[in-house]
């Protein structure tokens, strides 16, 4: 039964007895507030008139803002439970005294004061609330769990306001505080009962708070006046736009509000009476409230999205008002209309505007959490409570008497406007944080001037330490400011007794071909002998000589290949001439190594020349020989030998090389004149589609796209391959890319079924196994094509937390999906990332896995394949086999397979079916 309850409410397992233990808490806390506020607001409906409810919120505005201070000082001192523990306590105490004051004093302010205190204690009570369940859960929890904690509130709110109805003319209205006091008590015992690491040891100093410590950093380096009021005042831009919000929202419901006890005022009169209507009026809200709470709240915010579900209130009050504004309507239409709007605004703040609101906070760290409860509601409410009373009291000197309801639509179709366009701005801060809150941490330096005589100075100096990473930096500074004696301080260097320093100038001598460099590179010969840079030095020295040297012979080969790499590298025809012809002794000699550095020569310093000696090479019969002339072949560029290189690779079964070869060649390799996809043999398919995944370009993606719509069987590589490149697609070419992914997620999910299916019968876990790793993958593979179809570098960082151990970075991650995919992609994406994450959570109903059984499900691996299992994952089902014996299935299983298997499933079909019936033929 409670597995059906939290199947029903979106509640995995292991949260189970937290959100119970939370929602009863909070049902506590609804009880004594639904107690407090009826008999409050009766009692002060019963001694005022309606025009002194600006003054209510008036004082309860000045009320708030000293509570919202009390209640900062108390957050930054206390661990999150027990601040909602002394909150408790301290409304308890304050009721219990007000309780007192009306029953022994008859003091006429009394009933004010106390409607003012009720917003002060129902604000405080919330913030610390919400405040410990924002610590608790992350945003993905949030989304789920904080509209059915919070339905704790609606029942409770119901019982209060129904009991109010028949308790008040028995009791009178002043008693009704004890079933307050009462309420606070027993939540304040089941919140001692609760115990969660995240709210018991969250200390509140912060000072050692590692993401508010960056918080801040990070807000203080931007400069720009905007930017440092909202980070001195709201921390953040998310909670700015919150804030706003807040402003608009409680602005409207204020005056709403004022308007509804207008009118109730003026058809009761009597204290009983009075809070028998409002507990009867505020009971109906409830019920509906808790209907839409508990079973649409957390879908709908989910369907939805969670910035768009703000928008909902705000529409529907500005069609009522829109409606109510309409010419001609009766007053009678008018009143009732409004009637349904108070309604309806309270049914949809409780159910669907609050959880949604609160979630807002969850991609900031705790503290900026906690922060932003306090001010978008500490602060933003006292602010519309003030603005809404003295607009009133205004408003009643110059009219003498009370505001029409027209003109209170009118009001409020002008602020549900504004309230409209806080939540596109909410929107797009809420992306900005999820986006911060993903991105990896940076360091920004400031700029050196490097024309300035006191930096160019020490940069001298710098040359002189003999530490090479000082030394190199400075040499790169000096040559990036153009300094004119560049040469004359670097060339020294080459004798410098760290070898590094020496190879980092030889290398610039080169790039920069210091000729004059020559003499200094004999003496560095001769000063090091044995240096493990010789052949460099070796390349330099044939390269920079002013004259043409012969080679001489050597039994180094190493030396040997490093002078040739460097004469090669000469545009004197002489300086060719004397290369080829070492070559030519070298490509006929019988020894590989020979041959092996012929082609280290040819690679370095590619010239027509060269192509008869490297054709000769790729015909070699030696392995190393023909796969190090591939891969010559592309780092030269030699597209006229492609045709022959694709056919050795062929031939000799080279796959690895060819796909190195054409890594090197490039996106020119690509094109449909050089590699035509419909002639390219089976054998070589893959490491093609690998090479054109390494290979940025147009030729290689519109190769990649042909092979996507024309090949089936390698579809799965072909995404990596374009995702892997960075691929720039088209409509066309993302409608290709979009219609695999709606396959692939619909495999995906037979998959999850499947492994859903085995481990309910706990059958082949070698099975369940593979398949759950397969589908692992297929999640891996379906963010890369969304990669490819949305914002790739918000994609990519999706991709990196999602494989972190990190809960709180993979909810933030799933949270920012959202943001990118179109819902009908996300919704079923998401429930296939919660079940790799969770794969006990269920993935349907129980009732839909009924018609589902394990033979089924072999069956159609073995045969239909329409999961789009793997060969290993056919291969285990196959093997699988033998654990639950079948005549049916082997019978199917010695049939003609309806494509041809690949050489591991058609091994371990045959090695089963020797198993299963010996004596069967089996078709191959």
């Amino acid at each position: 039964m409670n597995s059906k309850i939290n199947l029903l409410l979106n509640i995995k397992p292991a949260e189970a007895k937290l959100v119970k233990q939370l929602f009863v808490v909070q049902f506590f806390l609804g009880v004594a507030t639904a107690f407090l506020f009826t008999s409050t607001l009766a009692m002060f409906l019963h001694a005022f008139e309606v025009r002194e409810i600006p003054r209510v919120y008036i004082l309860s505005a000045g009320l708030l803002l000293v509570a919202n201070a009390f209640y900062a000082r108390l957050e930054a001192r206390l661990p999150a439970k027990r601040l909602l523990q002394t909150i408790i306590l301290f409304s308890t105490f304050s009721i219990l005294f007000t309780w007192a004051g009306v029953s022994f004093l008859a003091a006429e302010w009394l009933p004010l004061v106390l409607s003012a205190w009720n917003m002060v204690v129902y604000m405080l009570v919330g913030y610390a609330f919400w405040g410990m369940a924002a610590i608790i859960f992350n945003v993905r929890e949030s989304k789920r769990l904080f509209s059915v904690v919070g339905a704790g509130d609606i029942p409770a709110k119901l019982m209060g306001y129904t009991a109010v109805s028949v308790l008040a003319p028995l009791l009178g209205v002043e008693n009704l505080l004890w079933f307050s006091i009462a309420g606070f008590v027993l939540a304040y015992y089941f919140l001692k009962k609760l115990e969660h690491q995240a709210i018991s040891g969250h200390g509140h100093s912060h000072s050692d708070d590692p993401h508010h410590s960056h918080h801040h950093a990070h807000g203080s380096a931007h400069g720009g006046g905007e930017k440092s009021f909202i980070s001195r005042y709201f921390q953040n831009r998310l909670i700015f736009a919150i804030t706003l919000f807040s402003l608009a929202a409680f602005t409207v419901y204020s005056l709403i509000d004022y308007t509804l006890l207008a009118e109730v005022k003026s058809r009761f009169t009597s204290s009983p009476d009075l809070a028998t209507f409002i507990g009867v009026f505020f009971a109906v809200g409830r019920v509906l409230a808790m209907l839409i709470k508990l079973l649409f709240s957390s879908r709908v915010i989910s369907r939805l999205g969670l910035t768009n579900s703000l928008l909902i209130a705000p529409v529907v009050l500005l069609a009522i008002s829109a409606f109510m504004l309409i010419p001609g309507e009766s007053e009678k239409t008018i009143l009732y209309t409004f009637g349904v709007m108070v309604l309806l605004s309270e049914v949809l703040k409780s159910a669907v505007q609050e959880p949604a609101f609160f979630v807002l906070f969850q991609p900031l760290d705790p503290h900026s959490r906690l922060k932003g409860h306090l001010v978008s509601k500490g602060y933003t409410m006292p602010i519309a409570l003030l603005v809404t009373g003295v607009f009133l009291a205004v408003y009643k000197n110059f009219s003498g008497g009370s505001i029409a309801i027209t003109v209170v639509c009118q009001i409020l179709a002008g602020l549900i406007i504004l309230w409209i366009a806080t939540v596109y701005l909410i929107k797009k801060e809420y992306v900005r944080s999820l986006v911060q809150a993903l991105r990896k941490g940076y360091f920004t330096g400031s700029e050196l001037f490097l024309n300035d005589e006191p930096v160019r100075n020490l940069l001298l100096e710098k040359l002189e330490s003999g530490k090479a990473k000082e030394v190199i930096l400075a040499l790169g500074l000096l040559e990036r400011s153009g300094y004119r004696n560049l040469e004359k301080r670097m060339l020294p260097l080459l004798q410098s007794p760290s070898g590094t320093i020496r190879k980092y100038v030889l290398s610039r001598a080169v790039d920069l071909k210091l000729s004059q460099a020559y003499p200094l590179l004999e003496q560095t010969l001769v000063l090091y002998p044995e240096d493990v840079h010789k052949p460099e030095f070796t390349r330099a020295l044939y390269f920079l000589n002013p004259e043409i040297r012969t080679v001489p012979d050597t039994n180094r080969l190493a030396l040997k290949t490093a002078a040739l790499t460097g004469l090669s590298r000469r545009t004197e025809a002489e300086a060719q001439q004397v290369v080829l012809q070492q070559l030519h002794g070298m490509v006929q000699s019988p020894v590989t190594e020979e041959k092996l550095a012929a082609l280290d020569v040819m690679a370095q310093a590619p010239g027509p020349a060269f192509l008869p000696l490297l054709t000769r090479l790729l015909q070699n019969a030696q392995p190393a020989v023909y796969k190090k002339a591939l891969e010559t072949a592309g780092k030269i560029k030699a597209v006229t030998l492609l045709q022959t290189v694709l056919d050795v690779a062929h031939a000799r079964k080279a796959p690895y090389a060819l796909q190195t070869a054409l890594v090197f060649y490039g996106d020119e390799a690509f094109t449909a004149h050089h590699l035509p996809p419909a002639k390219l043999p089976p054998d070589l398919k893959l490491p093609v589609i690998k090479a054109a995944g390494k290979v940025k370009g147009e030729h290689s993606t519109h190769f990649l796209i042909q092979l996507l719509e024309q090949e089936q069987a390698e579809q799965d590589t072909i995404i990596e391959a374009l995702w892997s490149k960075n691929a720039v697609l088209n409509t066309a070419e993302k409608d290709l890319v979009e219609a695999w992914f709606k396959t692939k997620l619909s495999q995906s999910r037979q998959k999850a079924l499947y492994h859903q299916c085995l481990k309910r019968e706990q059958a082949l876990p070698l099975v369940a196994e593979a398949l759950l790793s397969e589908l692992k993958q297929d999640l891996k593979k379906m963010m890369e094509s969304l990669a490819l179809l949305h914002d790739r570098v918000q994609v990519n960082r999706i991709m990196e937390l999602l494989a972190a151990d990190s809960p709180e970075k993979v909810a933030n991650a799933i949270e920012m999906l959202e943001q990118l995919v179109p819902k009908k992609y996300f919704l079923p994406l998401e429930a296939l990332l919660d079940y790799r994450l969770d794969p006990s959570k269920q993935l349907v109903p129980l009732s839909e896995m009924r018609n589902l059984d394990v033979s089924a499900l072999v069956q159609d691996i073995l045969t239909q394949n329409s999961a789009g299992c793997s060969s290993w994952t056919r291969s285990v089902t196959c093997y699988g086999l033998l654990q639950m014996p079948s005549p049916e299935l082997a019978e199917l299983l010695a049939a003609e397979p309806l494509a041809a298997p690949d050489a591991l499933y058609s091994e371990t079909r045959r090695f089963v079916l020797s198993q299963l019936t010996p004596t069967a033929h089996v078709v191959n």
